[in-house]
Formats: C-alpha cells, sequence, structure tokens
C-alpha cells in the first residue's frame, strides 16, 4: 500500500527512478556491511547476535512441539517458563530466515535480513523525500544519510534486527499520505482497503519491536493531524484510521503478543534514568563516536548537524513559509528526548523529558539515544526540502555538490569502518549428537551449560559470555539455564548470582561448598532431567584453577555423572539419569593390553581428580604438575585382577617421596622421584585391591611441594611432581 510516485509524472525519464535508487542504497549497504558479509560463517556481527538467531529456531521450533507455546518458554532460564510478551522476538523478519535458513544457513539467512534492512532505510526514505517534494539528488543524499547514521550502524553491527528497521517510519508515513489522497479522491473501497494494509502495517511494526510504536508515534500522529486538517473528507479519513487500527490491534490480540503482554507478571530491574546514555551535547553532533559500535557512546556526527543548520538559514533568508517548517518541528521533540536524562550547560543541570517517558514505561523504554533516528528522519526531510530549489536553480554545479556532499558524509561517518567482529563459537560434534537424541524422556532433558549464567535487557548476572551459550540450542535443541531474554522477570535468573551453591559455584561467582552442591545435583539431576552437564573451559580460562577444581569435583560423583566427550576445549559429563546411562571409563588399551592415561593429553580430563594443574606441552611431552593438594587423584574403570601401576614422573627442584594408594589402601612400596628427568616408577597392585575394577580411585601421594615464587620465579602454583604418565600392566595369574 506504499504509494510512490515521482513529484512529476509526466516526465518519462524519471521512470527509473525509483529502481535505479532502490539498486544504489543495495550498493551502499553492501559497502557499509561488507566486513560482515565476507566473514559469514565464521565471525558474528556483536555481543546479542545468538539472541536473533534463537528467536527464528523458537519460533520454528515451538509449534512443531506439543504443548508449547510461541509466547512461552522454559527452554531458556530453565526451571522457569517466561512470558516473551514483551521479548523482542522479531517475528516480522521470521518469514524470510524460514524461506532462506534451509537453502544458506541460518547466518547467512540472518546477514541477508540485515542487508535488506540497510537496503530499506534508505529507499524508503528517498520515496518519502521525494513525495515530499525534495528534488532526486536531495532525496537521494536524505535516503543515504539515514542509511549510513552511526545510530544505525551501530544496530547493523550488533545485529539487532529488531532495532535496525527504520523504513518502517517512511513507510507508513508513505501509506497514510496515499490513503489521505484517496480519501480526498472520494476512492472509498480503495481507501478502506489501504486502510487494512495500514493495519497490517502497523502488525508488522509492532512484530519488529514493541519499542518501534513508541517511535512511530512521533511522526505518525502530527502527520496524521495534518492531513487531517487539510482534509475536505475528514470523517472518512477518521474512519479509515480507525480502520487501520482496528486491523492492527485485532492482528496484534490473534496473531501477536498483545494478550501475553497483559498477562506479564514478574518483577523488572530498569536501573536508575540517570545512567542512561544520550547524545552528549556538542560531542555528539559534532562528531561521530570513535566507538560507535558501542551502546554507551552514540553521536549522530558533523554532517546530518550542519547540513540542517544550513538549511534552516535557508530557509530563514528565504523568508519561506511552507511544509518544511513542519517536518523540523518534528525533529525537535524527538532530538530532546534523544539527549538523555539531564543536560549540563555550564555546570547547571536541566532535567529532561526522557525522565518520564522511562517512569511511563516503568524503566522499559532504557534507551534515550534510540529516538535519534527518528529526529534525523524529521530533520533530513526538512533540509531536503529546503536545498530543493538550490538544486534546482544550480544544474550546472549540481554534480559538484552532489559529488562533494557525498566524499563529506563518507568521511564523517567513516563509511567503510567496520566494527570489532567476534569469532563464531566452536561448533561441536556432541551437541549434533545430543540434538538426535529424540523421543520420550530425550526431549525434555535439560542441559547446564558452565559457566552459567543468564541476562535480560536490563542487567546480567555472569560472565556475558556465559548467555551466548544459548546460541547452541540451535544444535541440540534442549532446554538450558543459562540464556537472554528481552524482558524477564528478576526472579527467573536473579538467584544465578551467588543465591545458588551449584549454580552459583559453576558460575564462579560463589566458593565450592561440597556436600551443598552435590545434594543440589542429587536433587536436581532427576526432578529437572538433566541429561548432561557441559563445561567451557575456553570462557572459564584453560589454566584456570576452576576448571580442574569442577573436573575434579565432577570426576569424584561417578554416582551422579560420567565422562561424555571431550572435544576442543569443551567437557561433557552425561548423568546417570540419562536414558542411554553412562559408558565406563576405561582407560585406551595397548597391544599387551595395557591400559594407559596419558596425562596432559586433551582426553586426560576423563580420569583426573583434584590435586592437578592444568595440562602442558613442553618439547612435545603432554604432561601435568601435581602438588595443588596433599594428593592427586585418578578415577578409571580396570577389568578385574592385579595391576603394576607404572608412574612416569619428575620432581620439581627436590626429589618427592611418592606412595600410591588404591582404593582407600595404601600399596606398600614407595618411590623416590629424582630431579633430573622423567623416569618410570612402579607399584604392585594386587587382584583382592582392584576388586571388580569399576569406579577405582588410584591416589598419589607426595612428601611435600614448593612455590616457584617463593624463590623468585614467577609461577605461583605448588609443584610436587609432573607426571607425563600413568599405565596399568595387568600381572599374570600366578
Amino acid at each position: 500500500m506504499i504509494m510512490i510516485t515521482p513529484a512529476n509524472p509526466r516526465r518519462p525519464h524519471l521512470r527509473w527512478l525509483f529502481p535505479s535508487a532502490f539498486a544504489f542504497y543495495a550498493l551502499t549497504a553492501f559497502l557499509i556491511l561488507h566486513p560482515i558479509l565476507f566473514t559469514t560463517g565464521t565471525h558474528s556481527a556483536g555481543f546479542d547476535y545468538f539472541n536473533y538467531h534463537w528467536n527464528f529456531w523458537w519460533l520454528r521450533f515451538a509449534p512443531s512441539m506439543p504443548d508449547l507455546s510461541v509466547y512461552a518458554t522454559n527452554f531458556t532460564m530453565f526451571p522457569y517458563t517466561t512470558n516473551l510478551g514483551y521479548h523482542a522476538l522479531t517475528a516480522f523478519w521470521f518469514p524470510l530466515w524460514a524461506l532462506t535458513e534451509p537453502l544458506i544457513g541460518t547466518l547467512a539467512a540472518m546477514n541477508l535480513i540485515i542487508v535488506i534492512a540497510c537496503t530499506l532505510n534508505g529507499w524508503l526514505m528517498f520515496a518519502l523525500l521525494r513525495r515530499e517534494g525534495a528534488a532526486p539528488a536531495a532525496a537521494l543524499l536524505g535516503g543515504l544519510a539515514l542509511q549510513a547514521a552511526p545510530n544505525l550502524r551501530y544496530f547493523y553491527y550488533n545485529t539487532h534486527i529488531n532495532l535496525m528497521d527504520w523504513f518502517w517510519l517512511p513507510a507508513l508515513l508513505l501509506i497514510w499520505g496515499g490513503i489521505a489522497a484517496l480519501v480526498e479522491r472520494r476512492q472509498h473501497a480503495a481507501a478502506i482497503f489501504a486502510g487494512v494494509g495500514f493495519g497490517a502495517a502497523l502488525w508488522g511494526l509492532a512484530l519488529t519491536d514493541l519499542q518501534f510504536p513508541i517511535f512511530a508515534a512521533f511522526l505518525l500522529v502530527p502527520y496524521g493531524l495534518l492531513t487531517l486538517v487539510r482534509a475536505r473528507q475528514r470523517i472518512l479519513l477518521i474512519g479509515v484510521g480507525l480502520v487501520g487500527v482496528i486491523v492492527g490491534g485485532a492482528l496484534l490480540w490473534f496473531a501477536g503478543p498483545l494478550p501475553h503482554m497483559l498477562t506479564f507478571e514478574g518483577t523488572l530491574a530498569p536501573g536508575t534514568v540517570e545512567d542512561r546514555p544520550g547524545i552528549p551535547i556538542p560531542d555528539g553532533f559534532l562528531r561521530m563516536n570513535e566507538t560507535w559500535w558501542e551502546w554507551a557512546q552514540p553521536s549522530i556526527g558533523a554532517w546530518i548537524t550542519l547540513i540542517v543548520i544550513g538549511a534552516v538559514v535557508i530557509g530563514l533568508r528565504a523568508r519561506a513559509h511552507d511544509r518544511r517548517w513542519f517536518w523540523l518541528a518534528l525533529m525537535l521533540p524527538p532530538l530532546i528526548f534523544a539527549l538523555g536524562p539531564t543536560l549540563t550547560i555550564a555546570g547547571q543541570t536541566i532535567p529532561l523529558p526522557f525522565r518520564l517517558l522511562h517512569a511511563q514505561t516503568d524503566g522499559m523504554f532504557r534507551m534515550p539515544w534510540r529516538l535519534a533516528p527518528i529526529a534525523i528522519i524529521a530533520g533530513l526531510t526538512f533540509a531536503a526540502l529546503a536545498f530543493t530549489p538550490f538544486l534546482t536553480r544550480s544544474r550546472a554545479a549540481r554534480g559538484w555538490i552532489v559529488t562533494a556532499a557525498l566524499l563529506l558524509l563518507a568521511i564523517d561517518v567513516r563509511f567503510f569502518e567496520s566494527a570489532p567482529l567476534a569469532p563464531l563459537p566452536p561448533q561441536y560434534a556432541f551437541y549434533d549428537t545430543i540434538g538426535a537424541e529424540t523421543g520420550t524422556l530425550y526431549d525434555d532433558q535439560v542441559i547446564i551449560e558452565i559457566p552459567t549464567g543468564a541476562a535480560s535487557g536490563e542487567v546480567i548476572f555472569g560472565d556475558p559470555r556465559a548467555t551466548q551459550l544459548q546460541w547452541y540450542t540451535l544444535d541440540h535443541r534442549k532446554r538450558i539455564v543459562n540464556g537472554f531474554i528481552s524482558r524477564a522477570p528478576l526472579e527467573h535468573f536473579y538467584y544465578l548470582e551467588t543465591g545458588d551453591p551449584m549454580l552459583s559455584w559453576l558460575g564462579q561467582r560463589r566458593y565450592l561448598e561440597p556436600e551443598a552442591v552435590a545434594a543440589q545435583m542429587r536433587e536436581r539431576i532427576d526432578a529437572w532431567q538433566i541429561g548432561y552437564f557441559v563445561m567451557h573451559r575456553d570462557l572459564i580460562g584453560v589454566q584456570a584453577p576452576a576448571v580442574q577444581e569442577i573436573i575434579g569435583f565432577f570426576n569424584q560423583l561417578d554416582d551422579l555423572v560420567c565422562p561424555f566427550a571431550v572435544e576442543g576445549d569443551a567437557v561433557v559429563y552425561r548423568t546417570t539419569w540419562h536414558p542411554d546411562g553412562c559408558p565406563p571409563r576405561t582407560p585406551p588399551s595397548e597391544a599387551d593390553g595395557t591400559y594407559s592415561v596419558d596425562v596432559g593429553a586433551a582426553d586426560d580430563v576423563r580420569h583426573l581428580g583434584w590435586g592437578w594443574h592444568y595440562a602442558e606441552d613442553i618439547f612435545g611431552t603432554t604432561l601435568r604438575w601435581a602438588g595443588d593438594r596433599p594428593t592427586a587423584e585418578v578415577y578409571i574403570d580396570l577389568p578385574p585382577g592385579a595391576y603394576t601401576i607404572e608412574i612416569i614422573a619428575q620432581a620439581y627442584a627436590t626429589p618427592r617421596v611418592l606412595t600410591v594408594s588404591v582404593n582407600g589402601t595404601t600399596l606398600d612400596e614407595s618411590a623416590l622421584v629424582t630431579v633430573d628427568s622423567l623416569r618410570s616408577y612402579r607399584f604392585v597392585v594386587g587382584a583382592d585391591r582392584i576388586g571388580d575394577g569399576v569406579h577405582s580411585t588410584l591416589t598419589i601421594t607426595y612428601d611435600d611441594w614448593i612455590i616457584p615464587a617463593d624463590s623468585g620465579g614467577g609461577d605461583q602454583r605448588r609443584l610436587a611432581i609432573a607426571v607425563d604418565a600413568i599405565r596399568f600392566i595387568p600381572t599374570p595369574a600366578q
């Protein structure tokens, strides 16, 4: 229902104007976004990328499963079921993603959405300016200035597909202007049909993001009043407007979030209005911020500011009294809101109207600078109309003027500059294995991602990267505790901070309380139907003591969990609740039947308990130092029988007396481990001490340790012996 016509349709050379403009904005979208496009599949645009991929996966997955609702989920922030009425699902873009994702993958499909939104931002702004009477050159520049504005670049480079869609504002103005024209021409049926389309557009606007109705109201309400004042068929125009509002409201009720918004319950954490970032005066209007990709560093840049000021000067000198001033007036309210909660001038602080908007939305409207694009749209419309007479008269210089303006705009917004792009998280085969587990019980299982953390739009608890583990839901399709929901009740994730012995410890925000954590695991594994614990060592720190603390603790609890997979930096534990049970923890066997734990190799975490430091590779030899605790433990499953235990070890700085216990019984032999090189030390264990071999525990004890830093070194660890391998050599029966 968007009516786009040239200013003078009798000029046939303009027939290609709009298609050519669309191609121009598609090209500039490619130039703005080329870093994102060229790294598709390897890097992501911004921190929040995972959320929007999850949204679309959820919109497709929920209807395919019994008893799941699109607007309620416990697939993130489990065990709570969270109302998604206020969550930015961005369902408007879902059909395009659903169509393209099976063909090109979710990452390329999302980047396609970003490109299309970026193109439409410029093209529909161009269409609005042309409809308002701007010259083609002025309209072209205006569309590009909106498309490349720093505020919008922030949204592109953070995958905020819910907030990059500023084309909705010119689109709605175009539709309403077309409706007013139809009413004036007494084309009643066409006007009512257009009103239905207007309602569908309002529905699409709200499905994009619930903030957009607020954004649109700043322009659409006064623009609608202007058309109403000028209309001769006011009653009909009001009626058509009501049709649109009723259609949009009905769609939001029956195919949207409205019923769920009305039933939303819970405490949000809006924070104080004082720390809400606005565009600073004057810096934000004189240059593009150096870190424009940061949410707390908003700016508009000098080009738009100078163009609007120049347009004001031209308008005042020409003493013009026309519609352009209407657009300047529309620019001022959102601009004032975008300044933030407070304006400081000469040491004096002035409260600004954003405080009222923040209070009226219960703090959910938390970013004042997000209103800046509204002011940009109105300001550019004013400027385009002001410069049009000048560009029309100066045909000879027009090309040079437009070229110079384009170059200055490109310089001001640093057109080819990319925001930092983050590498995508590793893809793990074990998630595909878990995803293939479907059917009764499997579908309801929960995965505990480590480190734990969750976030809403208001607050993040834990390591922010832990929330990104929601990304893996697309592969395993199971419930998780971690994740992000735009507007989630505080009660659904606040406890994760420090209030939960198990989950807070797994997020490194609370010290381990072994008895409390074991009790929670024992209860929750069955009650929550936890199938797996997945530890991401790269997020904790591969060399961090917390990694070995978690591994050592989990390896103790052989009645609750068992090692399932080690892939890259991920260590996966399956629980004993899992329908497929636990695989044996038997080390790899050699040709002679010897079972060997290669200490320091990637897979050794299946067997190690407390007392070990991180793995090291020293001139091609993988090993670990022991000494973190008075003993170092190893957990294995062995066939029954007698064994000779061979430990290949080397002491640090001074020889160490080494003793060994098996299943709580100390072996008779001891050994003096030397410092000169790795050597083999053997201990004999009888079949009676091995028993059935299931869940056997080997305990290595050393008489002392040394901290290198105490002797002038840099290593703060307690070091006793380095161990390269532990081998279990079967002893033939006598």
